[in-house]
């Protein structure tokens, strides 16, 4: 298998591709990951310690896992809504627009599953996405709902 997708408690889904990491499976099964579903759960700060990914990605070795976060959380990301059609948010296209993550983040928005509900209404108001999209600086909100809602 190639593509494991890895969904972290903090900020969503990681795309890990074993093609990209080579196929010398011993190198990290069972040593650092155990080939079970849902058992490598580790935060960031473990890994900035050099447990799991970051026994290689320790900015030695190859890129750290402390600081570009786009390297490994930038897939696009998937919002389930019901009434209004699904949302595809597409994380890339927007890192390629804007100058960084911390253009977004963490004032507009929180890299944590589940902290940033906002409503129609208050995207409107400028809020959530509403910040950038309100008719100048990017297409408005208000206006045609095909552009972010499965419809």
């Amino acid at each position: 298998v190639d593509k494991v997708n890895i969904q972290t408690q903090d900020v969503g889904q990681v795309v890990f591709s074993h093609k990209i990491h080579g196929n010398s499976c011993n190198r990290c099964h069972p040593k650092l990951f155990k080939k079970k579903s849902n058992s490598n759960h580790v935060s960031m700060k473990v890994m900035e310690q050099g447990k799991s990914c970051g026994a290689c990605h320790n900015g030695k070795k190859t890129f750290s896992v402390a600081g570009d976060c786009v390297n490994c959380h930038a897939d696009d990301i998937h919002f389930k809504e019901e009434e209004a059609g699904n949302i595809n948010f597409p994380h890339s296209t927007h890192i390629e627009m804007l100058d960084g993550c911390d253009s977004c983040h963490p004032d507009l928005f929180k890299a944590q599953r589940g902290a940033n509900k906002a409503t129609m209404e208050d995207m409107e108001n400028g809020e959530s996405c509403g910040a950038c999209h309100d008719g100048s600086d990017a297409f408005s909100v208000a206006e045609d709902c095909e552009s972010c809602h499965d419809m």
